[in-house]
């Protein structure tokens, strides 16, 4: 097996769907109010999705990326299993953030974040839900026809 720089931004990438898929799930990073999660729930591990949206998403746009997961390991992994790898664990991470995850993300942090602010009215959490959808929905639906 060859390691080399896609072995670490697949490691990267893992983590950083661990925590996406904690935070779509529960809505939430911590364990309990005022304690730290653990390294592996950590919020630093969201860090590469400041550049890993706008590249894929890009890259989904312009035709170069699939947005199915295993599509885009089948591309990629002509550079290497690990290239593949990434490529696949970016799609599927942005794929969660395109349909679910800000939504999750916006209601969970806008209080106790933005104090100066109400929380969100539990009523409203599915238009947050609903506009995500579509959002991911245009963004997949340029992805798909840029193909063609």
């Amino acid at each position: 097996m060859n390691f080399d720089i896609w072995t670490a931004v697949a490691a990267i990438l893992a983590m950083t769907l661990v925590v996406t898929l904690k935070l779509s799930l529960t809505g939430r990073l911590g364990i309990a109010k005022g304690s730290k999660p653990p390294l592996i729930f950590h919020p630093v591990w969201l860090a590469p999705l400041v550049a890993l949206v706008p590249y894929v998403c890009g890259a989904y746009v312009s035709g170069r990326m699939s947005p199915w997961p295993p599509a885009a390991f089948e591309v990629a992994a002509a550079h290497g299993l690990w290239a593949g790898v990434s490529a696949a664990l970016a799609a599927a991470i942005i794929d969660l953030w395109l349909f679910w995850t800000t939504a999750a993300a916006l209601i969970c942090f806008t209080h106790p974040l933005a104090t100066i602010y109400d929380p969100i009215p539990k009523a409203m959490h599915k238009f947050y839900y609903l506009v995500n959808l579509l959002v991911g929905a245009v963004v997949i639906y340029k992805a798909v026809t840029a193909g063609g």
